[in-house]
């Protein structure tokens, strides 16, 4: 990482549009403050961050550094954005009308691919938590299986056009996932796209036993909500990106173990989000943020190897076009340790 002092075309946006899909979808912004933009008002400089859905526990620690007053501390008037369907936080960020977002680091890159200089600089998720669904009983052990099946899936998913690539999948019934699992329930051998956050609690619900594979055990190894700026940004405020790091991660540290509190704050945001709903999708979340490579050095933590992984397998599948660089997809050096 470096020092900073057709299917391409509709990537970003599937990735953005589906990267929190499955929670309630009434929201609203939530802020100390009037103002939108990064202007210094009296010792607070104001910030405006932009999530990847409404809100929800993904974005929990967000909301936890508002709630516990820890982005004040470091300085920062925050608004946290939520956000949602049709809403592009790599768009956004890029354009000014935000200071950060939250996206998938394939997004990124595929941001990337198209000249749009955002950087990762703490990625939330160790773990991607989108999942492949099946009912209970279908012999479904390995991505191979998926072959002969009916499969929905958004249009331009990169993950699934890695797994098809991966697993020699040439007999599969491709069907566009709209967000809404009727199909899916009414057809007992097909699978859906998913996150593993609600849909097992939610069909759970309905009395429908289902079970998944994670699509991280594929071999597609995707940091999820990674939290991002863009080059500029850094170069002109870096002192606000290490209070915004700083602060953000704090915020996470506190609701690893305070999640049922701070999901009270969370249905301020999002009324409709039922509180069991929540307290499950937490649970779920527990090991990808604070496990693997975050169980040791921290949660934000990244590293240049899982992001070059990452970067060929794209380059493989041919979502990248372009001579991207590595070191300039993500920065390490606002996080713990790094300085």
């Amino acid at each position: 990482m470096r020092k900073i002092g057709t299917l391409v075309g509709s990537v970003i946006m599937t990735s953005l549009l589906l990267a929190g899909c499955g929670g309630s979808n009434e929201s609203g912004a939530v802020d100390t403050g009037e103002s939108t933009s990064s202007e210094v008002k009296g010792e607070l400089t104001d910030i405006k961050q932009i999530t990847s859905w409404f809100a929800q526990p993904d974005h929990g620690g967000q909301y936890a550094a508002l709630a516990k007053g820890y982005y004040e501390d470091a300085g920062l008037e925050m608004i946290i954005e939520p956000g949602g369907p049709q809403v592009s936080a790599v768009q956004i960020v890029a354009s000014g009308e935000a200071d950060f977002g939250m996206a998938p680091a394939d997004a990124l890159i595929a941001a990337r691919d198209q000249g749009i200089p955002v950087v990762g600089v703490a990625a939330i998720l160790q773990t991607n938590p989108q999942i492949l669904l099946h009912h209970k009983d279908e012999p479904i052990d390995d991505f191979s299986d998926l072959d002969g099946r009916t499969v929905y899936v958004a249009p331009g998913v990169m993950y699934w056009e890695y797994i098809q690539d991966a697993y020699h999948l040439e007999n599969v019934n491709e069907m566009a996932f709209t967000g809404q699992f009727g199909p899916f329930i009414s057809d007992k051998t097909s699978v859906s796209q998913a996150f593993v956050t609600t849909a097992p609690y939610n069909l759970a619900q309905e009395g429908i036993d289902v079970d998944y594979l994670m699509i991280n055990d594929s071999g597609y190894e995707t940091y999820a909500n990674v939290l991002f700026t863009t080059e500029d940004y850094i170069e002109e405020n870096y002192e606000t990106v290490q209070a915004y790091v700083e602060a953000s991660l704090k915020g996470w540290d506190y609701y690893k173990t305070n999640y049922e509190e701070i999901n009270h704050v969370i249905q301020e945001a999002n009324p409709d989000y039922d509180l069991e709903a929540m307290k499950y999708g937490s649970e779920a979340l527990i090991d990808l943020i604070y496990g693997s490579d975050a169980a040791e050095n921290g949660v934000g933590y990244m590293t240049e190897e899982k992001w070059s992984k990452l970067l060929e397998q794209l380059k493989e599948i041919g979502v990248v076009e372009t001579d991207i660089e590595v070191e300039d997809l993500f920065t390490t050096e606002f996080l713990p340790g790094n300085e």
